[in-house]
């Protein structure tokens, strides 16, 4: 538990970093240190755009394409297991969770903060099976990177809402 209370703290000030805007009226919009190359709105609908993206490459079970997403030194942070670190640990990763059964993804923007470095992102999803079963729902946290121009994942956590499952006994 305490892990997982620094783990919190620590995307925390993260974002209170990257954020950075004491006055601002909105603070999904906020950005804190703004050059004036950098436009909110623009990247917003870029971190949109890559989100359709990576539901669809998701959807298709493209685990190639979709950690291809991700910077080459992106990590996925998920529940209940380690992280997953780079491309090829990634790519692996969610072709076995696609292969499991989790075949369609939802993903939700509910903010968006950052500068033309570096973009934090909070979200909700949800995962279905092939006959639209909802699977699992809850909220994450991406860090976007730019590398070779275009926004990728840096860091990508989520974890669900849903309640633990009681371990089953076994009987000998």
């Amino acid at each position: 538990m305490l892990k997982y209370s620094l783990f919190a703290a620590a995307i925390l000030n993260l974002l209170l970093v990257l954020s950075g805007c004491n006055n601002c009226s909105d603070p999904a919009t906020a950005t804190g240190t703004e050059s004036k190359s950098f436009n909110p709105d623009q990247a917003r609908k870029q971190i949109d755009e890559a989100n359709r993206e990576f539901m669809d490459r998701f959807n298709k079970s493209d685990s190639v394409g979709l950690a291809d997403m991700f910077t080459a030194d992106g990590r996925s942070m998920e529940p209940n297991e380690p992280s997953f670190t780079g491309r090829e640990e990634i790519r692996t990763h969610y072709s076995i969770v696609m292969n499991a059964g989790a075949n369609k993804l939802g993903l939700e923007t509910t903010g968006l903060w950052g500068s033309e470095d570096m973009l934090a992102e909070e979200g909700i999803f949800t995962f279905m099976d092939k006959d639209n079963r909802q699977i699992d729902k809850g909220k994450y946290i991406v860090l976007w990177k730019k590398e070779e121009s275009k926004w990728k994942l840096f860091r990508d956590c989520y974890n669900s809402d849903l309640p633990v499952q009681a371990p089953t006994k076994h009987t000998p």
